[in-house]
């Protein structure tokens, strides 16, 4: 083809024909010049077609880390529930003293309302498109907005839960230690087999059931009577509620990037 186009143009010299040649020239521009854009559209439609292939592959990693995130949430937000049942009870214990207390409830309770979820959600991918700066590959702007966002949206939770954490530890358990024998409600956890496999991963639980026998009933009674009891209990069921509608606004974001990314990879199947 080369030379074909070579001997028309010589012959078009050689036979002094200038506008032929002349309109020869400006076609064969124009050929190079389509040839051109077609292999342009070609490698676009390739590269294209490789970022669609990344993007899906993404947008699956970024949806089992969400899904994972979202029931992470949600457990923290039933526990803290929990907390907030039995400061109730406890609150109950003190001023209505039902006749069927006795130290086993006691300790239960202690050892639910003492409990301190915190939520560390898994952001590996996330993190990883952010700072490779690889988020441009998922098309939807949006949900590249809600990505970007979302460690920043979660820092007056991860205050909240510290605010519980630091008073239970620092505040609360003293108090426990210097007013009750703390080895009943301590070691609740280890006979409670539906809270252990709430925070557990595995599926085998162990038996620490002889151990009940080793730890010595604590009164309660002196603890039910000091009036700095009821203040600790009270501060817990204030703080507990307040986080747990933070934990309700990260759920809420975190279902909503979930929703954006199926609605994404739901455009190609």
């Amino acid at each position: 083809m080369i030379k074909l186009f070579r001997h028309i143009r010589k012959r078009l010299i050689g036979d002094n024909r200038f506008s032929k040649y002349l309109l020869y020239a400006i076609g064969e521009i124009i050929l190079v010049v389509i040839g051109i854009l077609i292999a342009l559209q070609i490698n676009n439609w390739n590269e294209n077609k490789k970022n669609d292939q990344q993007e899906q592959l993404i947008l699956s990693q970024l949806l089992a880390e969400y899904d994972s995130n979202l029931q992470q949430i949600e457990s923290k937000i039933s526990l803290r529930n929990d907390v907030i049942k039995s400061c109730i009870t406890l609150l109950n214990y003190i001023h209505k003293r039902p006749q069927n207390i006795t130290v086993d409830s006691v300790d239960y309770h202690l050892s639910r309302a003492t409990m301190r979820p915190t939520f560390d959600p898994q952001l590996g991918v996330s993190n990883e498109l952010i700072n490779a700066g690889k988020l441009y590959l998922i098309g939807n702007t949006t949900l590249r907005n809600r990505i970007s966002s979302y460690s920043s949206f979660l820092k007056e939770l991860n205050e909240e839960e510290l605010n519980i954490f630091r008073f239970t530890e620092e505040e609360f358990y003293a108090f426990l230690i210097d007013q009750y024998q703390i080895g009943g409600f301590t070691t609740q956890f280890l006979f409670d087999e539906e809270l252990r496999s709430r925070f557990t991963i595995g599926k085998s639980l162990s038996d620490f059931s002889e151990l009940k026998n080793l730890v010595p009933k604590a009164n309660f009674k002196n603890l039910l009577n000091h009036p700095n009891f009821e203040d600790h209990i009270t501060r817990l069921l204030g703080m507990t509620p307040y986080t747990n509608e933070q934990s309700i606004g990260v759920r809420n974001k975190t279902q909503e990037i979930i929703d954006l990314i199926n609605s994404e990879t739901g455009k190609n199947q």
